[in-house]
């Protein structure tokens, strides 16, 4: 009845294959800091934004948290180390310019981005028609959810496979208004784009033709494709990252867009508020401790990363020539010979290409790639480096130890290497692992 708190029954165990799950008897595998809940919850701290003196406000106004502000952008994000954090990933982006705006995860820098790229391209083709997105077939599920979505605002929305087909024929046969590729695609064939062939067409093109780019920039990161020496002031180029991805460790979220396109940028600051993907008030001193730890050393680190992958891969690729013609799962990696893109990243990529490499099931059922993990995990070399710290199953990439992940959606494992790891040890382990599989 209204007002009153009915105790509901326990509902049963649910039974799996007929048989009812035994409860466990000991904590879970699982290695995760999480809140000591033991300890009572005590309020948070107010924003810490207050001033004693109409000065100080009005000072707090015009900064808006960035170093080029823009009118309309929220008071709250109007601290100083916001302009910090900016300031000091530039080490990480494109040194010494100041063209970084940080937003609050690298999802909101993809999507904010385009959406951006689009509104501002919409201005310019008003009121004749709507812009044209054309992005890759190959990208993040969630950008091609997000991508997906924009057709129902009345966005025409194509997609391209970079993997078969040019950049030239990607503008002559699209005529896209903005494009989005993934510089190396987080998917199991791993296309890489041609920046290089890209911009010698945008550049050619007359100023309201030629497309705004919005480049996913998060499994290459800046030690793989530097764009330094790529971009000019007047290439209409944004560059989206996840900065938790190297920069601060896969410790948090945080994204960033970047450019060299001054005019680009200053209006995308103001945009970024109007979207709310804003950083955190209490988050931003955290920001900035962390990429001012993780700066020194970055590159070598990554480079570390990437010679990891690199013998990770050839192990995968030695077990599925091993399984002969039939193989359970398929390899393919942008340094192989037989790759179709073989030829640009190894020019253009010359201390690494991804931290990442998949084992496609060559099969259409998601579940294949569970199994296939299950069976890969429970081999008693991969036991070993799971038990010596060397490879973890979980989300998102490893950086100083190796990563395991199977898609939920998909058909594949995906692998991802570490900075810190026995490389030669897990690459065997994986090897035999996958064979005996």
């Amino acid at each position: 009845m209204p007002g009153t708190l009915e105790l509901l029954p326990s509902p049963e165990l649910p039974e799996l294959n007929g048989l009812a799950p035994a409860l466990p008897t000991q904590a879970p595998d699982i290695y995760i800091a999480g809140p000591d809940l033991t300890v009572p919850p005590v309020l948070p701290k107010p924003a810490p934004n207050v001033y004693k003196t109409e000065r100080g406000l009005t000072a707090s106004l015009l900064r808006k948290g960035t170093a080029r502000p823009g009118r309309g952008l929220y008071p709250r994000d109007g601290t100083a180390n916001v302009t910090d954090v900016e300031t000091a990933i530039s080490a990480l982006t494109i040194p010494g310019q100041r063209n970084n705006v940080i937003v609050s995860s690298g999802m909101a820098a993809v999507t904010a981005s385009v959406e951006f790229a689009l509104k501002t391209r919409g201005k310019q083709l008003w009121p004749g028609r709507g812009p044209k997105l054309v992005h890759g077939i190959e990208h993040y599920s969630q950008s091609l959810a997000a991508f997906a979505d924009l057709k129902y605002m009345g966005v025409h929305v194509d997609g391209f496979d970079v993997g078969t087909n040019t950049v030239e024929s990607l503008m002559a046969d699209k005529e896209p208004d903005v494009v989005c590729f993934e510089t190396v695609a987080n998917t199991p064939g791993m296309p890489v784009f041609d920046v290089h062939g890209l911009l010698a067409i945008t550049r050619a093109l007359p100023e309201d033709k030629a497309p705004i780019v919005v480049f996913d920039h998060t499994a290459a990161l800046s030690t793989g494709l530097d764009f330094t020496d790529i971009l000019t002031p007047e290439d209409k180029v944004l560059i989206a990252e996840s900065a938790t991805k190297g920069a601060m460790h896969n410790s948090d979220h945080l994204g960033v867009v970047y450019s060299k396109n001054e005019e680009l940028m200053d209006d995308f600051r103001k945009y970024k508020a109007t979207h709310g993907v804003v950083t955190s008030t209490h988050a931003d001193m955290a920001y900035l401790r962390a990429i001012q730890a993780t700066t020194p050393g970055f590159h070598e680190r990554n480079k570390a990363l990437y010679a990891s992958m690199g013998k990770l891969a050839v192990a995968m690729a030695q077990a599925q020539r091993e399984l002969g013609s039939d193989p359970e799962f398929t390899v393919s990696f942008p340094t192989f010979e037989d790759h179709p893109h073989h030829d640009y990243a190894t020019k253009h990529f010359l201390h690494g290409i991804a931290p990442v490499v998949f084992m496609a099931c060559n099969g259409f059922d998601p579940a294949q790639a569970r199994q296939l993990l299950k069976r890969i995990v429970k081999h008693p070399k991969m036991k070993e480096q799971i038990n010596e710290g060397q490879i973890f199953m979980g989300q998102s990439f490893g950086f100083k130890e190796a990563r395991l992940l199977y898609d939920r959606h998909a058909p594949y494992v995906r692998v991802a290497g570490g900075y810190d790891i026995d490389s030669d040890a897990l690459a065997g382990a994986l090897f035999e692992a996958a064979v005996d599989a």
